[in-house]
């Protein structure tokens, strides 16, 4: 049984996704929907959000019949044992794939964007090592940094937006038509393979308090989403053009560097690269706490303190292996990792919602 002391509230979850959903949605959604949808890309994130509403109902239902449980355990009661454990492992394998990929782009885009000459490989070695510092205080610790954060996070991003906003131009954001919407569901789904996140947070629910107001507190943080992500878009699109954009790394980060105000201030692009830093922070930190939680689930550990070296050494190989630029990794996450976070973070759980409903187990 885990005491109240070593669990989060339903804001505290909550506030772990939407800084988890933050650097991935800046550095892929701009180029993803541009790809796809041209002029009418900043019209994505409205189907994607839909999507997160109907998960956030279905984890509503799950959390309503099984108070306590973990996605494992919820899995297994709806699945039976065996299925579940296979579950289960799948999504350890998942995570570990994504938690390597994450750590490669936080390396390589710090290489790219403000250290050129240094080896990424060193940026990797000290992100991980203050997350395996910070992990032996547990999940509780994570969260109460993260409620300083995310805060900071968010009104960062809209203080950026507001002095961006004078190179906007309109028409790059036109035309739209009904021939847009094939266009827009298309680009929609790099934000859903995003967004889908929502359902990690499961993995730890046995650690989550009052999740009777989860479907409140989440439709909230989706409409605060819908909000920022469409920001994200406008503020990118209408200042390059998409064209210019869908061939561009880090588009958010080149708009930033227009900045100045009154030439005073300047270099400012050096406070999107801080926060980045530290929402990876929390993004790596958060996968590599799933994927223990995984681990202990599926060998019935008392506690998995004594993994987290060991894990973090393993996660390091596999993301100096994962990618060797970051045209691949951008490649890579379109063409492998989107569709695979859609299949984890969406489709396994209606699936298993499906049959909950048919077995009367939900």
């Amino acid at each position: 049984m885990i005491t109240d002391s070593k669990k989060i509230s339903t804001k505290q979850a909550t506030f772990l996704f939407l800084t988890v959903v933050f650097s991935p949605a800046i550095r892929v959604v701009p180029i993803y929907a541009a790809q796809r949808a041209k002029s009418a890309a900043w019209l994505a994130a409205i189907p994607a959000t839909a999507l997160l509403i109907i998960l956030i109902l279905i984890w509503n239902s799950f959390c309503t019949r099984f108070q306590n449980h973990s996605l494992m355990d919820m899995f297994s009661e709806i699945s039976g044992r065996v299925p579940g454990k296979i579950i289960s492992f799948a999504y350890l394998v998942w995570i570990i794939l994504l938690t390597a990929l994450y750590v490669r782009y936080f390396s390589i885009r710090l290489t790219i964007s403000t250290f050129p000459n240094t080896n990424s490989n060193l940026f990797s070695i000290s992100i991980l090592l203050v997350i395996a510092y910070t992990l032996r205080h547990g999940l509780t610790t994570l969260a109460r940094f993260n409620e300083v954060v995310q805060p900071i996070v968010a009104i960062t991003f809209f203080l950026l937006v507001l002095m961006l906003t004078p190179y906007v131009k309109p028409q790059f954001l036109m035309p739209v038509s009904y021939r847009s919407i094939l266009p827009v569901f298309e680009a929609s789904l790099g934000t859903v393979g995003i967004l889908v996140y929502f359902s990690f947070l499961f993995i730890i629910s046995d650690r989550i308090n009052n999740k009777e107001v989860m479907k409140k507190v989440g439709i909230q943080a989706s409409l605060f989403l819908l909000v920022t992500i469409t920001t994200l878009l406008i503020i990118t699109l209408g200042t390059f053009n998409y064209s210019i954009v869908q061939r561009t790394q880090l588009p958010f980060l080149i708009a930033v560097k227009q900045i100045s105000l009154f030439n005073v201030l300047e270099k400012i692009e050096s406070v999107v690269v801080a926060f980045w830093i530290l929402t990876d922070f929390v993004l790596i930190s958060f996968f590599i706490i799933c994927a223990l939680r995984i681990i202990q689930s599926l060998f019935s550990l008392q506690e998995t303190t004594r993994l987290i070296n060991i894990y973090i050494i393993f996660i390091f190989i596999l993301s100096m292996y994962i990618a060797n630029s970051a045209f691949e990794m951008q490649k890579l996450s379109e063409i492998f990792f989107i569709p695979g976070n859609i299949l984890f973070g969406f489709v396994v759980p209606l699936v298993q919602f499906v049959i909950g409903k048919i077995r009367k187990i939900i």
